[in-house]
């Protein structure tokens, strides 16, 4: 378990702002290890229950923390992942900054910390990168259609994002923080000019921060899914395309959100209905992840070989969109188990929070 890796020389001592109409704080006056500072927020705030399609979750609605019970009713209440939900939760924290010495907005990119998943943090840039397409492989290219390949391991964006395919075209650009040719668009195997040199990976400081995962792949071919049912299909219950041409998990560094991330996003308090229903004013205002433009997300449509889950611009989340087209791009990744937070952020948009490196 990666949560007994924790550097246990680390105490959180936390503040919690309770003025009313506000999302309590929780402030770090002192360093602290960043998983056991989550954790301990959510532990000890007080409760309340959400059902949602059948489901019962505690929420910690003082510091918009909640437990998802890992999708099923078989997991204690409080033995899921921990997640921040709600419509604007103080989950900011500072990353792939210049000097992580003088964090500020200056010096520092704006993350959204989703939560604490198997003993580690994993975080969401903020703002998308800009919009590309997931793969726009064609038949002369691997592809099964001219529509693009909805296999991760092998996407062109998965090799924009990450290490190692520098030789390839528009591979690693992300990762180097560099300005090149790469494959997008909505015509097979085209390319355009892709300029991460201002939004990629800034040092080895940053990159030496990001923890290798196996992430799952499982997908499906159906969209009216709850939050819960959407978690179990990508992670035990799904299926893939082709098992022989598509890979079930992948290890890496930098990845995309999953469906359920967005949806256990809304405050489902707000927002009961399926993922695809979340097109509404009350679900929009009441997600965090929710913005105005297309995004991608990470897991496949299993009834084709090239569709690709996504949120769309006006709040609801669906499957099958072709793997060629182009959408907003914000990178997850999870943080070192061993990272830690220091004194004065209080994880809002104006203070968030600091990592120690």
């Amino acid at each position: 378990n990666d949560a007994a890796n924790i550097n246990d020389n680390f105490t959180t001592s936390i503040t919690v702002d309770v003025n009313q109409g506000s999302i309590p704080t929780g402030t770090v006056t002192e360093n602290v290890n960043a998983v056991d500072f989550i954790t301990n927020l959510y532990t000890n705030a007080s409760k309340s229950t959400v059902t949602n399609n059948g489901i019962t979750y505690n929420y910690a609605t003082s510091v918009a923390l909640m437990n998802d019970r890992l999708g099923s009713m078989s997991t204690g209440i409080d033995a899921g992942s921990i997640r921040y939900y709600g419509a604007s939760p103080n989950n900011y924290i500072y990353f792939n900054c210049d000097d992580y010495s003088n964090q500020t907005s200056s010096t520092c990119e704006a993350w959204r910390i989703i939560g604490v998943f198997d003993g580690k943090v994993k975080i969401m840039r903020n703002e998308s990168i800009g919009s590309y397409s997931w793969d726009n492989k064609g038949t002369s290219s691997g592809a099964e259609s001219a529509y693009g390949k909805n296999n991760w391991p092998d996407a062109r964006l998965m090799k924009m994002l990450n290490a190692g395919y520098e030789s390839e075209t528009g591979g690693s650009l992300y990762w180097n923080r560099q300005n090149g040719t790469c494959y997008s668009g909505m015509t097979a195997d085209t390319t355009k000019t892709c300029d991460m040199s201002g939004v990629g990976l800034k040092n080895d400081t940053t990159r030496n921060m990001i923890s290798e995962m196996t992430y799952s792949l499982l997908g499906l071919n159906t969209n009216k899914v709850y939050s819960d049912q959407i978690y179990n299909y990508e992670r035990t219950t799904g299926s893939v395309y082709n098992e022989t041409t598509r890979d079930k998990s992948w290890t890496g560094k930098i990845a995309l959100a999953y469906p359920s991330d967005y949806g256990y996003a809304a405050d489902l308090n707000q927002c009961s209905q399926t993922l695809y229903d979340y097109d509404n004013s009350t679900c929009k205002s009441n997600n965090w992840m929710f913005n105005s433009a297309f995004q991608w997300l990470l897991t496949p449509y299993s009834g084709n070989s090239n569709g690709v889950w996504f949120a769309s611009g006006s709040g609801f989340v669906n499957s099958g969109f072709n793997a060629y087209n182009e959408c907003g791009v914000r990178p997850v990744l999870f943080l070192g188990s061993e990272l830690g937070i220091k004194a004065g952020g209080d994880g809002s948009n104006s203070a968030p929070y600091q990592l120690s490196a």
